[in-house]
């Protein structure tokens, strides 16, 4: 698998210069590994959550970033709680006061079930590794907003990591929400969802507007029903669909990003090998191109 995707990086990027080459490498390389065995599923509270947890953060330093794990406990019965760790990397400009882009993904899965383990490349393997992809690139050429990067735990089972996240934020200030969450665009239907607020539709709408692509569309929407047709499944919530939802019961401004429902979703084939790689790195790359053309002001 590892051979695949150096073959794919070098077609796709050859023209690119060494360190985004590498950069690039990386992006295939976290997604690789955290879908692997090495993390039995990642289920939430589980020795594999943690080592994944644990895995995130060396990555976050080996970027520079001083991240933690930030450890909470939430209720999963009647009579008994489970803990999880989010973990949160953060990058400030000289303003402290400015406002704050909270880029998510969640990095917990299924774990395993009769001796097999759910790889969950596209729910959410796709999404952390883009986080820490645009972790590095933010950082070499920083935004004039600050940044939290936050990889959160337990969203499986009750989207309970973002929630004690938002807890600890300061509301008073302008903060947005980017959520990624299953960024594995297939090649038969390449299209890119934008699922935001109807306060904030034609501003998103607007940006990506802006923004080039090769091969994937993109779609902006506020409605469940609307993008339930677009998809042709009529069983999703998505203003609830995962952790964008915890901003906007805070009230805070969100994007969430994703490809829509997957055949592979929660099934043993979601694996690395599913992930149609070219079209994967162009939509990571769009997802950057757009924090870059953000404007705090239109929001």
């Amino acid at each position: 698998m590892i051979k695949k995707a150096l073959l794919l990086l070098y077609t796709v990027c050859y023209c690119t210069p060494a360190y985004t080459q590498v950069t690039q490498q990386q992006l295939f390389d976290d997604l690789l590994h955290l879908s692997s065995e090495t993390f039995n599923g990642r289920k939430t509270n589980s020795q594999g959550a943690l080592k994944a947890a644990q895995y995130i953060n060396k990555r976050f330093h080996s970027l520079g970033y001083q991240s933690q794990l930030h450890p909470f406990e939430y209720r999963s019965g009647f009579f008994s709680s489970s803990m999880g760790n989010n973990v949160i990397a953060n990058l400030t400009t000289s303003n402290a006061l400015a406002p704050q882009l909270i880029i998510t993904a969640h990095y917990d899965h299924l774990g395993s079930k009769g001796g097999k383990y759910f790889p969950g490349a596209n729910d959410n393997a796709t999404g952390v590794s883009a986080l820490l992809y645009l972790a590095q690139q933010l950082k070499v050429r920083p935004p004039n907003f600050n940044v939290a990067f936050v990889a959160v735990d337990a969203e499986e089972n009750g989207l309970h990591g973002s929630q004690f996240y938002v807890s600890t934020l300061d509301t008073s200030m302008p903060l947005l929400n980017i959520n990624l969450d299953m960024l594995g665009v297939k090649k038969r239907q390449p299209t890119l969802y934008a699922f935001t607020s109807r306060q904030q539709k034609q501003v998103v709408k607007n940006l990506t507007n802006l923004i080039a692509t090769n091969s994937i569309n993109i779609k902006v929407t506020s409605s469940t029903y609307h993008m339930n047709r677009l998809i042709k499944n009529n069983r999703i919530d998505w203003r609830k669909a995962s952790d964008h939802y915890s901003f906007a019961k805070a009230g805070i401004g969100y994007i969430y990003f994703g490809m829509g429902d997957d055949k592979h979703h929660h099934q043993l084939s979601d694996d690395f090998a599913s992930i149609d790689q070219t079209m994967y790195l162009e939509t990571v790359l769009y997802i950057e191109k757009f924090i870059r053309k953000l404007d705090f002001a239109d929001f």
